[in-house]
């Protein structure tokens, strides 16, 4: 992209796609940052959490010598983009409009405001080898390569429809890639381990979120984390910042958590990941098995112990959607589970799980 002072001409090919004209282009980030804004309009607000997610990650990718890579951000340009002569010109007081990319866009931004200030800090403090060191990062930052399909000829309206179409289709796999890359989250990392573990046990999805009846796997790295979560501090809300075990020791964590999992293969049923007749590849069942095992640990239970009695469920219950431990969430016009994975169904699958526990308990003590 050549910034001439009257017009910025940009470099690139157009191709059209269910009859709309779109330009492929990559520019500089120091250069887009100045010709994109956002219409609250179209889009959603901006996430704080995610966009810090992705500012760590571009930062560790840094700091670690790390190429790291985004998908081709997608903008409209309302017809402010013109073909003169084979160039493509966006004349001054135009704008492209971002339709997929505004948390990455804000993320680079940030990463370079943080670095900055940690680069001002440091000239303070008289540390220079470390002021030219974010200095470089800033420049990598600033010079990074940004892959761009712009939409040439799109109305407000259009945009806010590709917009949704964009969101209702990849929603559910950025959370999936933020697993992958992820380094400063110690559940994260925690997932990753079990998974590489026990990967050969049973299927498990690593780019979406949300598994639907035509998925094969059984459960979701996503998934995982919050089972681990619950596992370890019975939290079903958000979790950031630093894990805090509860009944147990950190060494003794990778062990309780790859025995977790395991269990699912004598617990579950054979075809456990048919979700249209079993209930166990449904996220809530997982993450209420994780925290009844949590919950069994304040009686002076290790969790291994409490994974063990996990085994008591399969006397009463058939994992099926009408089975009567589930009848809180069971749909009779469906015939299926609904609205599994709410804090309130959790906690109410989690308490009836514990009941059936203690009554097979009680049994086994009268026989």
């Amino acid at each position: 992209m050549i910034n001439t002072g009257v017009l910025a001409t940009i470099k690139g090919s157009t191709y059209n796609q269910f009859g709309k004209e779109i330009l492929s282009t990559q520019i500089r980030f120091s250069m887009l940052r100045a010709m994109f804004v956002v219409d609250h309009e179209v889009q959603r607000t901006l996430d704080p959490n995610r966009r810090r997610e992705i500012r760590d990650f571009i930062i560790d990718a840094l700091e670690k010598k790390e190429h790291f890579y985004f998908s081709p951000f997608v903008f409209s340009s309302r017809g402010g983009i013109k073909e003169v002569e084979g160039r493509f010109e966006l004349a001054p007081g135009n704008k492209i409009y971002v339709l997929d990319g505004q948390h990455r866009s804000e993320a680079l931004l940030s990463a370079i405001n943080y670095l900055q200030a940690n680069k001002e800090q440091s000239e303070v403090e008289g540390n220079y080898s470390k002021a030219l060191e974010l200095g470089t990062y800033i420049q990598s930052l600033e010079a990074y390569p940004v892959a761009m399909q712009v939409y040439l000829d799109l109305n407000q309206q259009e945009e806010r429809q590709l917009f949704t179409d964009y969101n209702t289709e990849r929603k559910e796999a950025h959370t999936g890639q933020v697993m992958k890359f992820n380094q400063r989250d110690a559940y994260i990392e925690l997932t990753r381990e079990v998974t590489q573990l026990i990967g050969n046990k049973f299927e498990i999805e690593t780019d979406r979120a949300r598994l639907t009846n035509q998925n094969s796997a059984v459960t979701s790295t996503v998934t995982m984390r919050k089972c681990l979560i619950a596992l370890f501090e019975g939290i079903l809300t958000p979790k950031s910042g630093e894990p805090y075990y509860r009944n147990c020791k950190k060494a003794e964590v990778p062990k309780i958590a790859k025995q977790f999992f395991e269990s699912w293969i004598t617990l579950f049923p054979k075809g456990m990941e048919n979700r249209k007749v079993y209930v166990s590849g449904l996220s809530g069942i997982q993450i209420a098995l994780a925290l009844t095992v949590y919950s069994l640990t304040r009686n002076q239970v290790t969790h291994i112990e409490a994974i063990g009695m996990l085994k008591k469920l399969n006397r009463r219950c058939t994992w099926k959607h009408d089975d009567p431990i589930f009848a809180h969430m069971y749909d009779t016009a469906t015939g299926q589970i609904k609205n599994n994975s709410t804090s309130t169904a959790i906690k109410k699958t989690m308490l009836e799980f514990l009941r059936v526990i203690e009554e097979e308990k009680g049994r086994s003590r009268d026989q």
